[in-house]
């Protein structure tokens, strides 16, 4: 009878037991992601809203960062392990953390935008440098402006690019540092002669009636937006990252086959007031969604190839260092550790087993 009883007691632990293993196992991976006031985190703002993250077993936090800089700030408090920057987070994070960039997103072509006062001389000066026939300004009108920008991010490279396009350097202007939300109204108030802004910023500048200088594509100064993480997490974690980078991209294949629908301008305007602190009129979020195209699994697969040397991702991610290498914001030295760390890696997408999304 004792025996019948213990067995029955062990039994009902080994259930207990096994059941708390199970619901454990269950539990969705806790993971905190950092993001910008921009397009890119709508993939997982959505996703999360959809339940998809808990599908793929990961419970993701998005918090938000006014700059890629300041995202590099917070990695080495552990404050997220994966995310989405520019090519300053970028920069600063090969330099100066271990970083990975596990798939390039988005290309920002037209979503950085250089303005000018509709009064300035430089904005009656168009085609300069007949290499850039859109392109305003000249050495005369733009010598000795005073320009609001957000440093070591994509709109300080686009500015250097404008000056070099001018045969101007950072010496013959005064460059005022500020973040993006403060740029805004400091240009309004009549702080500056020109400012750089990138997008949602750009669609009050543009109601505002101030004259575009010229976008990135403009200048051919196309940077990208890269999905990162932190290096040490992820070489421990490739499932994870997996999962979340599926997670992404079924986000991002939902958009390319909806498009630009009511239903999506409507939770577009709510991922931007909700997270952002945005509000966008259903025309903005059109426009922000159509200059913000996400490219498939195969064409980020594509960017990152580097079997015949280096991948396209590496030549634009250079490109940027070797400019604020030559404006000496970063040393040789320290240009040369971030072109050696070869951030880019296709290993973790190489994991992925695309989802495809649908509609709703």
């Amino acid at each position: 009878m004792k025996k019948c009883l213990l067995a029955a007691v062990f039994c009902c632990f080994a259930m207990l037991f096994g059941a708390g293993a199970a619901q454990a196992a269950d539990k969705p991976v806790k993971i905190s992601t950092c993001w910008m006031d921009e397009s890119p985190g709508f993939n997982i703002w959505y996703a999360k809203k959809m339940g998809w993250d808990k599908e793929e077993g990961l419970d993701i936090n998005m918090l938000l960062f006014s700059s890629g800089p300041a995202q590099m700030e917070a990695l080495p408090a552990k404050e997220w392990v994966l995310g989405s920057t520019g090519v300053g987070g970028q920069l600063i994070g090969g330099i100066r953390y271990k970083i990975y960039a596990v798939a390039p997103i988005i290309s920002e072509g037209e979503v950085h935008v250089l303005y000018l006062r509709p009064d300035s001389p430089a904005a009656k000066v168009k085609g300069y440098n007949p290499k850039y026939p859109n392109v305003y300004g000249s050495p005369e009108t733009v010598k000795g402006m005073k320009i609001l920008y957000t440093s070591q991010t994509t709109v300080h490279y686009m500015i250097g690019k404008w000056l070099k396009i001018l045969g101007l350097t950072e010496n013959d202007v005064t460059l005022v540092n500020m973040e993006q939300p403060s740029a805004v109204p400091a240009f309004e108030k009549g702080i500056g002669d020109a400012v750089c802004l990138w997008a949602p910023f750009t669609f009050v500048a543009d109601s505002r009636d101030w004259v575009r200088a010229g976008s990135a594509t403009d200048m051919d100064s196309i940077t990208v937006s890269s999905l990162v993480g932190d290096k040490k997490w992820c070489d421990e974690n490739p499932e994870l990252v997996a999962k979340f980078l599926r997670v992404y991209m079924r986000a991002s294949d939902m958009l390319r086959k909806e498009g630009t629908s009511p239903r999506i301008i409507k939770e577009y305007r709510q991922y931007m007031n909700e997270f952002a602190g945005i509000r966008m009129t259903d025309e903005e979020a059109k426009k922000d969604i159509e200059i913000h195209p996400r490219w498939t699994y195969e064409e980020t697969l594509a960017l990152l190839d580097s079997s015949k040397g280096e991948s396209q991702a590496d030549k634009w991610q250079n490109e940027v260092a070797e400019f604020f290498g030559s404006i000496k914001r970063f040393s040789p030295a320290e240009i040369q550790k971030f072109k050696d760390a070869k951030i880019n890696t296709d290993k973790f997408l190489k994991l992925v087993q695309p989802t495809a999304a649908p509609a709703k």
